[in-house]
């Protein structure tokens, strides 16, 4: 019979070893073939705004505004100052010529010198395209009697001697229609932009007797990956640093540069807590093992967890988010877990005599409280935001890898010698005689459920759900001062813009025309700024296409006399009039690529185009108006949108939040039913009470700091509530073994080390200044005490409590 059985446990524990060997495998093999096949796709992201959730129900709208943000989120300005102008110029060449000769790859595009440079190329498209150009007020005066009063200030421009496109073409143009166009384009630019003036071939403004030179740029795929050193932010102060002296300074401008420091910051932030947590690990296990058997396996166990969970993200998403990395690191606690009680076993269990007898022993505990685990973690799946999703897939299949590790590669790690078998701190926690274990933890209970009420009663004002961009990232330093002075020169600020959606390329011109022209209203009742870019600035509709070609077929019936009034011949006329003929299908268009180049380049951030099966285009006001004002202008079309990105996300994850907290129910009961299969009904009870013990005490907590409970300290305990499960399973396993036995101190002796590790990791998170980071951390410290010290005296040590089953 001894054979037969070493022989089962043999076959048994090649099982194990296979399914082991199988889901790490298959994880690196999908892997592989992930990479080979799109090597690009695999990659680190740090963009802040991307750990943010994505606005719209509607999804062409959606990618319409995925589309537009991906591009703004990437724009950067380099201002370069100093007193004297040539100095300025001098050294923003040379930043502009190093730029582009080292580092091609990182920027999509970088811009120095003015697109208003291109004069004749300006002068030859405007002079091609002058019938098409007049604006809607002054089509409609012309249209409506007012021909004359134009050729007047037409001759009046001509003898004038200020014109910008000359005379040399005004046998073919007596009213000066490309004079009129190129004045229009001017404006336009004017208008759209920023408040820098062109000078010398540049863009730049002086301001409080300094001069300041614009370089603008946009990051490549490859520049904007932000946790690399090789991206594009890091490159740009590489050039910019070494030529920051004798009274030379850079101002720097974008999210991107916020995105670098916040990755860099997180980065070293990983390295610490990952270090910390670590050596922490390290020292208790040879602390209280005296051996390093325990200590590489559960460092080897952490490693193998975090790959795995790194790799299967990696599939499944492409890429993994720096927050994700921050807060996986935490699965250093959550992993030793499984690996503490193996141990404990290992060293102090003498009625066990086998690896295998002791995954048998814990096989129910561990189970219950992985399936209990990856529940927690699992309703986050069900979350339509990417980072949750991230943060959950990281945690499950750490978790997974970590379990499969200690059932099925531990037990084959020989036991040690039998003198040996012992750990001398368990005599601490022996429980006195006169202890009254029932009478101490009602009582201990009882206070832990009164301590959130009497917070709840006191500060019940601040409780609530409420997130805040805002706070989730704080400029300060030489950030803060460079934003401040960027507002200044540059002039643009835009909190928000607005998408028009139409059937066709005229249909969504049109309405964007539409909906300039409430805004110069609106604004010029209210005497405010009307700035703003759009497509329509540089391209006018079909239809105000057409009405200005009406309108300059009106001002041909008056061109013989105009060629009289300038000493041409008035035979000319009819050469005007055939040219004019010749023109009449000759409109600009997008669709047709009749667009020049430096229009397109100066619409490319909200010219969209075709997405599915309608056309985008979007318009950003320059300045900061009342945020109702444009909700307004966008209700009175089923077609405009109005996105201001900060308080839709304020708004999203609000709704977010409450979903998280809908979903949290959802488990809770979910879980409470499997419990039932494997436990009395009262101590499924004390189990699931837990969590809401720890719902309670968050929120009461942060009531009393005066902190809203917002998405992040919620998903925080969304991820304890699991932990904190953990501990009251162990608990109750343990309560079949008599009072004071050795047994029934191995349990909460792993417990109270599981605790004690976790915390550690847990708690460094609630350190970091990174907003989201930190308040996880605070959520997820706050609710572990509350989940030990709740399990431990819940725990009554009654056998009877199983007979109820």
């Amino acid at each position: 019979m001894g054979k037969i059985s070493s022989r089962l446990e043999k076959i048994q524990n090649k099982h194990y070893f296979a399914a082991f060997s199988v889901f790490h495998a298959l994880v690196v093999l999908v892997f592989l073939i992930s990479f080979f096949v799109n090597p690009k796709r695999i990659g680190i992201d740090a963009n802040l705004m991307n750990m943010l959730p994505a606005s719209f129900e509607q999804k062409a709208v959606g990618k319409a505004d995925e589309l537009l943000t991906d591009g703004r989120a990437n724009h950067v300005y380099i201002l370069v100052t100093n007193p004297d102008f040539s100095v300025a110029r001098e050294v923003a060449v040379q930043v502009y010529d190093e730029l582009n000769e080292k580092f091609p790859s990182k920027f999509k595009s970088i811009s120095l010198y003015s697109e208003l440079s291109a004069t004749d190329d300006i002068l030859d498209f405007i002079y091609k395209y002058r019938w098409n150009l007049l604006d809607d007020k002054t089509a409609t005066d012309i249209l409506n009697g007012g021909a004359e009063a134009f050729a007047e200030n037409s001759l009046m421009q001509i003898y004038s001697g200020w014109n910008v496109s000359g005379l040399d073409r005004i046998e073919d143009d007596p009213f000066m229609l490309t004079e009129y166009g190129i004045n229009r384009f001017l404006q336009s630019v004017q208008q759209s932009g920023t408040a820098m003036s062109l000078k010398d071939g540049v863009l730049a403004s002086f301001v409080n007797d300094l001069w300041y030179v614009m370089i603008s740029a946009e990051l490549s795929e490859e520049g904007a990956q932000l946790a690399s050193k090789e991206n594009g932010i890091a490159k740009i102060y590489s050039v910019c640093e070494p030529l920051e002296k004798d009274g030379v300074r850079f101002v720097y401008q974008g999210t991107p540069y916020h995105s670098y420091k916040n990755s860099s910051e997180a980065s070293t932030e990983i390295t610490t807590i990952s270090s910390i947590s670590m050596i922490a690990v390290i020292i208790i296990l040879f602390f209280v093992f005296k051996s390093p058997i325990p200590i590489v396996a559960s460092i080897g166990t952490i490693l193998i967890s975090i790959l795995t969970a790194f790799l299967s993200c990696l599939v499944i998403f492409g890429n993994v988010h720096i927050l994700t990395l921050v807060f996986g690191t935490s699965l250093i606690g959550s992993c030793i877990d499984y690996s503490l009680h193996f141990f404990i076993n290992w060293k102090a269990n003498a009625k066990l005599n086998s690896g295998k007898q002791i995954r048998s022993s814990m096989l129910r505990g561990l189970s219950l409280s992985l399936i209990s685990t990856v529940l927690c973690f699992g309703i986050l799946l069900f979350a339509p935001y990417t980072l949750l999703k991230q943060m959950a897939t990281f945690s499950i299949f750490g978790l997974v890898s970590s379990y499969m590790t200690v059932i099925c590669i531990y037990p084959f790690i020989p036991l040690p010698k039998e003198s040996s078998r012992s750990l001398r701190l368990m005599r601490f926690l022996k429980i006195p005689d006169w202890y009254n274990r029932k009478l101490v933890g009602r009582i201990a209970v009882t206070t832990l459920f009164l301590i959130p009420i009497v917070l709840f009663a006191i500060f019940h004002k601040n409780v609530g759900i409420e997130n805040d961009l805002n706070k989730l990232y704080s400029m300060e330093g030489r950030q803060l001062a460079d934003e401040i002075e960027a507002g200044e020169i540059l002039q643009y600020n835009p909190s928000g813009w607005f998408i028009i959606r139409g059937d066709t390329e005229a249909d969504v011109l049109s309405k964007e025309e539409n909906l300039a022209d409430t805004i110069k209203t609106y604004s010029k009742q209210n005497q405010q700024n009307a700035s703003y870019l759009a497509s329509t600035l540089f391209v006018p509709s079909l239809a105000a296409q057409k009405k200005s070609k009406a309108a300059s077929e009106k001002l041909l019936a008056l061109a013989e006399s105009q060629y009289e009034a300038i000493g041409l011949e008035s035979d000319d006329a009819a050469d005007l009039r055939a040219m004019f003929a010749e023109s009449k299908d000759d409109f600009i268009s997008f669709e047709k690529n009749t667009v020049p180049d430096f229009f397109s380049d100066l619409i490319s951030d909200v010219w969209l185009g075709k997405i599915d099966e309608s056309y985008y285009s979007v318009l950003v006001p320059s300045v900061t108006m009342d945020l109702n004002v444009f909700r307004e202008f966008a209700d009175e079309s089923n077609d405009i949108f109005y996105v201001s990105k900060i308080e839709d996300t304020n708004v999203d994850l609000d709704k977010l939040t409450k979903m998280i907290l809908i979903l949290f129910g959802s488990a809770y009961i979910v879980i409470f039913v499997i419990l039932k299969f494997f436990y009395s009904t009262k101590q499924s009870f004390k189990i699931i009470s837990i969590p809401l013990l720890i719902l309670l005490t968050v929120a009461a907590v942060f009531a009393a700091a005066n902190i809203k409970l917002e998405f992040f300290s919620i998903t925080g305990i969304i991820l304890v509530f699991g932990l904190g499960l953990d501990y009251i399973i162990y608990m109750m396993e343990n309560e079949k073994n008599p009072k004071n036995s050795d047994d029934s101190v191995l349990e909460p002796f792993a417990i109270l080390l599981s605790f004690i590790t976790t915390i550690i990791s847990f708690g460094a998170l609630s350190l970091s200044n990174f907003a989201p980071v930190h308040l996880i951390g605070l959520s997820i410290f706050i609710g572990l005490i509350v989940a030990y010290f709740s399990s431990v005296f819940y725990s009554r040590n009654s056998p009877e409590l199983d007979s109820e089953k």
